[in-house]
């Protein structure tokens, strides 16, 4: 998988403070809307890491930074967040819930691509054999 290139907190000097927050559980196939998805599910995938969004931005060419000691408010286990900066209008993305919709489908294209790479090798699947009773003789 590709490794994240985020901008760091000292790079030129910038104010990340106004970018938007996006938390895996917006972008979580599992959760419901009263526990913090944000967007339709045809546009979640299972349980996104930090990372995979922060991939996903950088094919989208979204600049991010990715901060791993933050917590989800209502779901302490979930950890980081990434702060995206909205594009201009020449990318045709105005508003934060249509950049987590394209942010969730190349998330899905993304999760596609590694799931196709893995390949499982026959031989280490255990396979239960079924036991024949003894009869009476």
């Amino acid at each position: 998988m590709i490794k994240p290139e985020s901008v760091n907190m000292s790079d030129e000097g910038k104010d990340f403070s106004r970018w938007k927050i996006i938390y895996p559980n917006y972008l979580n196939k599992k959760k419901k809307v009263k526990e913090g998805r944000r967007i339709n599910l045809n546009y979640c995938v299972i349980d996104p890491s930090v990372d995979e969004i922060a991939v996903a931005c950088k094919e989208l060419k979204i600049p991010c930074v990715v901060e791993k000691n933050k917590y989800y408010p209502r779901d302490w286990l979930v950890e980081g967040r990434i702060r995206v900066k909205i594009p201009d209008v020449e990318n045709n993305i105005l508003s934060k819930f249509a950049l987590m919709k394209l942010i969730g489908q190349k998330l899905q294209t993304i999760k596609a691509n590694v799931e196709s790479n893995v390949v499982i090798n026959p031989s280490n699947v255990a396979k239960k054999k079924k036991k024949k009773k003894k009869g009476k003789d």
